[in-house]
């Protein structure tokens, strides 16, 4: 009897909570669970295709399930935590070793981005608004999905971590006012923040403007409470966090600080520069036309032959180019719009800056105060990310590939839009004006809903082209193994891959161009393939190494067996 009492008590409760649930909640649930099944729609059909980085975070997942290996960073990158590959190892240990399984945790990563963006929303703007930015956050181009399902390291989680650092900080700075009420409460949150934050710069640095920008926002409007226990929990929750990447850097000698690593990447490419007589301007360039549009859902994939002031433009490709350069220029100015706007609304709500300052304010304008800054938290940390890849020479040398630091970008999209949600208001058509400010607005919004929508079916069509590759990778270490070829030379984006989906029953070495030793993240896999009596070289067709190769065979005294597995070429010596 007492034991039916408890039960329909327990069921009071959660029909208590269910009760406060909102109508938009529920819808929200109902598109981050769509969004989630089309994800794992993707990933079963092995969308998107491997390449070796991913192949990386495989091997150290499978040492991590099988080997007791813990290793503090990614393999070959001593400042990128490897939580993928952790997240992966327990799932391989109950499923199997699978790319399946190695990506099946970032689903989970982007459910939790998709929630924390929703409820960021709704503190900062409407509810309305947070179920249509989840709906247009759930869907994406293939450049923005690969970047959310493929796990090369850290841009999924940074993703999520950076909407919840930003959520915590806002509701945070909005319920300061209940700190005697809810004490224990909010100091398990700050705990919370810290060991969020302290995990995300672990995982990758490249968050340090929205951990900035929060840490910001909290001195701003609870600075009593950073100077006492509150703050004591924060540090606290930091350290914890980020221990692996604090004892490191504490033990590493100097040059191989991770922040030092960091900042040599930052400024790696300054010599190629030089050598191909790149300038700011292509640092511009490359940032408004290429990387901008490919980490926000916006690429028309334009030969970057065709980008100024190193190319130009054809009459076939001037279109793509335009497109390309416009949503770049949109994403700018509605920032710029976005940024006038609250910057605007702050100096009106400016003498609210001081957490302290409570008399005479009622609770609404305070409220106010800190959302305006909220907002403008997400839009400086967007802005201060733009700037820094804007700057780095990456952004001239290779923005088709190094859009990936801009993944934080997508937070903002909120921000940008709302501008233009808010003169979707009927009621308010009174004159021309007001009637083209709505066309104008709901005409960009459909724009970037369309394009967003687009995006998402050219990525499901890319589907059958990537299960040819994945049965073609298969079929290349299923025969390796069948002639003994288990200790094989590669190239880069071979190697780990071969590795990896063999589960380390082929290890491979990776040599360059002249055949000579190449980067091998794992080093170890150079002295185990060294030491085999009777090497396999494996390369594409018409590479480099292919061709060297061929060279080598027909002036060396060694005898080889030349095998063709799917198109590679292979030479086992015997």
């Amino acid at each position: 009897m007492i034991l039916f009492t408890d039960r329909r008590r327990g069921n009071v409760k959660i029909l208590k909570r269910l009760k406060y649930i909102s109508h938009y909640e529920l819808w929200m649930f109902a598109v981050v669970a769509i969004a989630a099944v089309l994800r794992f729609v993707l990933i079963y059909s092995n969308w998107p295709i491997t390449d070796a980085d991913e192949g990386n975070m495989g091997v150290l997942a499978l040492h991590v399930a099988f080997q007791g290996d813990h290793p503090s960073f990614f393999y070959g990158g001593a400042y990128l935590g490897p939580l993928e590959g952790y997240a992966a190892a327990p799932l391989f240990r109950l499923f199997g070793t699978s790319l399946f399984a190695l990506r099946l945790p970032l689903v989970l990563f982007f459910i939790g981005f998709l929630i924390s963006m929703f409820y960021l929303v709704r503190l900062l703007y409407s509810e309305k608004f947070a179920l249509a930015t989840v709906i247009l956050l759930s869907l994406g181009s293939p450049d923005v999905l690969f970047l959310q399902l493929r796990a090369s390291g850290e841009y999924p989680e940074i993703e999520m971590f950076a909407a919840l650092i930003c959520l915590l900080a806002v509701w945070l700075a909005l319920s300061s006012h209940r700190i005697g009420q809810e004490r224990w409460k909010r100091l398990v949150i700050y705990g919370l923040l810290g060991l969020i934050v302290g995990l995300a710069l672990w995982v990758d640095l490249l968050i340090l403007p929205f951990v900035a920008a929060a840490g910001l926002l909290l001195w701003l409007f609870c600075r009593r409470e950073l100077l006492g226990l509150s703050g004591l929990s924060l540090l606290l929750g930091i350290i914890v966090g980020g221990f692996p990447q604090i004892y490191y850097n504490l033990t590493a000698p100097l040059l191989q600080n991770s922040l030092i690593i960091l900042m040599n990447i930052h400024h790696g490419g300054a010599q190629d520069m030089v050598v191909r007589h790149l300038t700011w301007v292509n640092q511009l360039t490359g940032t408004l036309f290429v990387a901008l549009p490919m980490a926000t859902g916006g690429s028309m994939h334009c030969p970057l032959s065709a980008i100024p002031p190193s190319g130009s433009p054809t009459p076939a490709t001037l279109p793509c180019v335009l497109l390309e350069g416009g949503w770049g220029a949109g994403y700018l100015i509605l920032w710029f719009v976005a940024v006038c706007l609250a910057v605007s609304a702050i100096w009106r709500y400016r003498r609210h800056l001081r957490a302290d300052m409570t008399q005479g304010i009622s609770l609404e304008e305070r409220q106010e105060a800190i959302r305006q800054y909220g907002r403008l938290m997400l839009l400086t940390s967007a802005g201060l990310t733009l700037v820094l890849y804007a700057v780095a020479p990456a952004s001239a040398t290779g923005p088709d590939t190094t859009f990936r630091y801009l993944t934080c970008l997508l937070l903002a999209i909120p921000a940008l839009l709302w501008p233009l949600w808010q003169n979707l208001n009927l009621q308010k058509i009174s004159n021309w004006r007001t009637k083209a400010g709505l066309l104008l607005s709901g005409g960009l919004l459909l724009l970037v809903t369309a394009t967003f929508v687009n995006g998402m079916v050219g990525t499901f069509m890319q589907i059958h082209t990537a299960q040819d590759v994945y049965q073609y990778e298969e079929t290349l270490v299923r025969d390796l193994q069948q002639v003994g070829a288990t200790r094989v030379y590669s190239d880069y984006a071979t190697c780990n891959v071969i590795t990896f989906l063999s589960q380390e029953k082929v290890i491979c070495s990776a040599v360059d161009e002249r055949l000579q030793p190449g980067y091998d993240r794992y080093v170890a896999y150079h002295s185990i393939v060294q030491a085999a009596p009777h090497p396999t070289y494996v390369f594409p067709p018409n590479t480099k190494q292919a061709e060297a190769l061929k060279q080598r065979v027909l002036l060396a005294s060694s005898h080889y067996r030349q095998y063709k597995i799917e198109a590679y070429v292979v030479y086992q010596v015997t």
